[in-house]
C-alpha cells in the first residue's frame, strides 16, 4: 500500500515538473518575429499584456487591415482607443477565434472585420500561414478547436503544441530567444504595421482561368459564426474591405460584391473602401505594393475611417487625454516624419 502511494506521488511530482517546464521550453524554441515592421510576436503576444478594458474598437483580419489602420492615428483623430488583432492571411476561421480571444480580455463596443480573406478559396493553408496565427495565441480550448479546422487529421498537434514544430531550432537560438518573455511583449503601434515608401507600383491583374466571384461555403459559415458571436455578446459588428486595389483585380472585386450580398442577408453593414479613393485622397503612390498601403496611405485611410466611425457610431467611448497614448502618438508621428525604413520580409498577399 505504501509503495503504491509512493508510486502515485512520484508520478504526480513528475507531471508537475513537466507542466512547470513545458511552457518555458516551448517558448524558448518557438519562432519569434520581433524585428519591426513585421514584429508579429510583439503585436499578437503583446495584446495579452494590454490593460483590461482598454479598447473601445478592435480590428481583425489579414495584412490588409494591419497595414491600413493605425490605432494611434485613429485615437488622435477621435479619442477612441483601438487595437489591430490581425495576422498574415488570417482565414475567417482564425478571425472567429481571434474575436473570441479578444472578448476574453477586452470589452469593445465595436468590432471591425476586414473581409479580404472572404475571397480566398483555400480549404487549408500551409504551415507558414497556420503557425503565424497559432503561435502567439494563448493555450485554450478555443485554440484546440481552431487547430481542428485549420489542418487535416495528422497535422493538427503541432499547431497546438508548437514545440513539435520548433524543437530542432537549438542551433538557431539567439539572444532574443533566451531574453524575451511573453510577459514583456508589447507593441507601441497597437498591432499596426508601418510600411513607408513603395516597394512596387500596383498594376492590373486579370482573372486566372476558372476564377469566379463565388464564396466558399467554409468562409460563409465562419462569417455567420462571427456575426452570431457578436450578437450574442451585444457587440456591434462592421465588415469592411480596406483599400487594396480590388478595382485592379476583377475577380476580387466580384468576390467583394458577393460579400456585400452576404452581409446584407446577415443584416450587418459592409463597406468596400476601394471605390472611395478620391474621397480619401488616395493615389497609387500611397501603396507599398500591389495590395497594401504604405504609411501615407494608412494615414489617409485612417483619417477617413475616423470620420465614418464618428458619424456612424457617435456613442463610442472616448479617452482623448491619456498621457500614455499621447506619448505613443508622438513617437508614431516622429516615425512618420523620420521616414523609418521598411524591408520586404513577409508574404502578405
Amino acid at each position: 500500500m505504501i509503495s503504491t502511494k509512493k508510486f502515485l506521488l512520484s508520478g504526480l511530482a513528475l507531471l508537475l515538473i513537466l507542466a512547470l517546464t513545458a511552457a518555458p521550453i516551448t517558448w524558448l524554441f518557438a519562432r519569434k518575429s520581433l524585428d519591426p515592421p513585421w514584429d508579429m510576436t510583439n503585436k499578437i503576444g503583446g495584446f495579452y499584456n494590454e490593460p483590461r478594458g482598454e479598447f473601445t474598437v478592435m480590428f481583425f483580419g489579414s495584412s490588409h487591415i494591419y497595414a491600413s489602420l493605425s490605432p494611434l492615428e485613429l485615437w488622435h483623430d477621435t479619442g477612441v482607443k483601438s487595437y489591430v488583432f490581425a495576422t498574415q492571411l488570417q482565414p475567417m476561421w482564425a478571425t472567429y477565434t481571434y474575436v473570441k480571444e479578444a472578448l476574453k480580455y477586452q470589452s469593445p463596443q465595436l468590432l471591425v472585420v476586414e473581409c479580404n480573406m472572404m475571397g480566398n478559396d483555400t480549404e487549408y493553408h500551409d504551415d507558414g500561414v497556420n503557425f503565424s496565427f497559432m503561435d502567439d495565441l494563448r493555450f485554450s480550448l478555443d485554440k484546440i478547436a481552431l487547430a481542428r479546422v485549420s489542418a487535416p487529421k495528422g497535422q493538427r498537434a503541432p499547431l497546438i503544441w508548437n514545440f513539435m514544430k520548433y524543437h530542432g531550432r537549438w542551433d538557431e537560438l539567439e539572444d532574443a530567444d533566451w531574453d524575451t518573455r511573453p510577459s514583456g511583449l508589447h507593441d507601441p503601434y497597437k498591432g499596426y504595421v508601418l510600411l513607408p515608401g513603395q516597394y512596387v507600383r500596383p498594376e492590373t491583374i486579370p482573372p486566372a482561368e476558372g476564377e469566379t466571384g463565388e464564396l466558399t461555403e467554409k468562409n460563409r459559415y465562419w462569417l455567420e459564426q462571427i456575426v452570431s458571436l457578436c450578437r450574442s455578446r451585444g457587440v456591434e459588428l462592421w465588415l469592411i474591405k480596406a483599400p487594396s486595389n480590388t478595382a485592379l483585380e476583377e475577380t476580387q472585386l466580384e468576390k467583394m460584391a458577393a460579400v456585400s450580398g452576404e452581409a446584407a442577408t446577415l443584416g450587418v453593414p459592409f463597406d468596400d473602401f476601394n471605390d472611395r479613393y478620391e474621397d480619401m485622397g488616395l493615389t497609387l503612390d500611397d501603396f507599398y505594393d500591389q495590395r497594401h498601403l504604405n504609411s501615407t496611405g494608412a494615414v489617409k485611410f485612417t483619417d477617413y475611417l475616423a470620420y465614418e466611425l464618428s458619424r456612424r457610431y457617435p456613442d463610442l467611448f472616448v479617452d482623448s487625454e491619456d498621457p500614455a497614448w499621447e506619448a505613443g502618438y508622438q513617437a508614431y508621428a516622429d516615425a512618420l516624419s523620420g521616414g523609418a525604413v521598411s524591408t520586404q520580409g513577409e508574404d502578405t498577399p
